[in-house]
């Protein structure tokens, strides 16, 4: 019986994963597609981040590496749009207006949402898998306190949940030097 179950809920997972990112417009094979959704994520989190634009720029990156550090590990879905989409994950992507008003950080957030898709950037590469803005919260979430914290800016705070990688962002090398699994 097991054997029938597990295929089953597997199948069922990926399917509301894909189905997210399908229902948000969000095509995960259309690249152009990825690097909006990863620049939206950076924008509606982090644009706030910091008293001049070097932080918020700081704070965007940092958002866009957590992203990819999803796509790279084993317990997420395997496409940005996928990660971005997934539900109850990133508060912005239940609000009915998603669209960016602030012109500088909008730009800034595609910019390094491009440089790193393409490894045009250098990674802060802290693993970070997940974040917090303390300001926000009314109560900080238990998973705080299973995770490391390797991380923060202004108003966020990292954390890292050690799962196993692949390497399909960030070389090898990076991924070896700070210990992660490939």
């Amino acid at each position: 019986m097991k054997n029938k179950i597990l295929p089953f809920v597997a199948a069922l997972c990926i399917a509301l994963y894909s189905s997210a990112a399908v229902a948000s417009g969000c095509d995960p094979n259309d690249p152009s597609d990825q690097i909006f959704a990863l620049a939206q994520n950076m924008y509606f989190e982090a644009r706030g981040d910091g008293h001049n634009p070097e932080q918020r720029m700081h704070a965007m990156q940092m958002v866009g590496e957590v992203t990819l550090n999803r796509v790279e590990s084993v317990n997420y879905p395997d496409t940005i749009c996928e990660v971005v989409f997934q539900r109850h994950q990133f508060s912005w992507t239940s609000r009915r207006d998603k669209t960016p008003h602030e012109t500088n950080s909008w730009l800034a957030a595609v910019t390094i949402a491009e440089r790193l898709v393409s490894g045009d950037i250098d990674y802060i590469d802290n693993g970070a898998t997940h974040f917090v803005n303390p300001r926000t919260v009314r109560k900080m979430p238990k998973w705080t306190r299973r995770f490391d914290e390797v991380g923060r800016t202004n108003s966020h705070v990292f954390y890292n949940d050690n799962s196993a990688r692949i390497s399909k962002f960030m070389p090898e090398p990076i991924l070896a030097s700070a210990g992660m699994r490939i």
